[in-house]
């Protein structure tokens, strides 16, 4: 069964505003609570989604069923026993290793819900 659970960055995402990238690579801009600006940069993606929260509720109310100990409200998670995982196994035929990949899910507090799947951690880089 999937499990979320808090990703080594803690940060309280209040507004994602801008998704670029493309060929593995995508930075994802926010703000914080307190109207500070970050990036996420994610090299080696291999596939993400990005949904509103509405499309996400009942996901999200088994994921809360399944919380660990200490699990800090945020808005970066790492999925373990991820379904995505498995999806995107069974999708590239073997053609790419998944051993290595984390399912991440980076969301704001207003409605956006984004799955990345990568193999590298995102960098977090504090802007002006």
């Amino acid at each position: 069964m999937e499990k979320l659970t808090n990703c080594e960055i803690v940060i309280n995402i209040e507004l994602i505003e801008l998704i670029i990238g493309g060929n593995e690579r995508f930075e994802i801009l926010f703000t914080t609570k307190s109207d500070e600006k970050y990036r996420f940069i994610f090299d080696f993606v291999w596939d993400m989604r990005y949904s509103i929260e509405n499309a996400s509720l009942n996901r999200f109310y088994h994921f809360r069923e399944c919380l660990n100990e200490g699990f800090k409200n945020n808005g970066v998670y790492v999925v373990e026993d991820s379904e995505y995982i498995r999806y995107f196994e069974n999708q590239v035929s073997g053609t790419r290793p998944v051993s290595d990949l984390v399912h991440y899910i980076i969301c704001d507090e207003i409605d956006t819900v984004i799955d990345v799947l990568a193999n590298k951690a995102p960098i977090l880089v504090k802007l002006s």
